[in-house]
């Protein structure tokens, strides 16, 4: 996986996780989300991240803030970083 890709779902996820602050998620749903954001975290740590666990976690990410219309930017840049990553995209079914 490319550096540049790597860096790009990084922002993603940090502009996740400012969205769904900032969103009408209560406690327990912010929770869910981080138990999404925090693995990706990790595997982008690694030296070779697993495409695979990228494409599930960010698939569920979208997927959990589409609900709310303030993260719809946010979720574009999801699926951007999914598509350019070479990864599915599969978050609206």
């Amino acid at each position: 996986m490319q550096r540049n890709t790597i860096e790009q779902i990084r922002e993603v996820v940090a502009a996740a996780r400012v969205a769904a602050k900032s969103g009408d998620f209560d406690g327990c749903d912010l929770d869910d989300l981080e138990e999404v954001m925090t693995p990706v975290e990790r595997e982008l740590e690694t030296a070779r991240p697993n495409p695979n666990t990228l494409a599930t976690y960010l698939n569920s990410l979208a997927r959990s803030l589409r609900s709310q219309p303030k993260a719809r930017a946010v979720i574009a840049k999801i699926d951007t970083a999914l598509r350019e990553a070479g990864l599915p995209s599969d978050w609206e079914h």
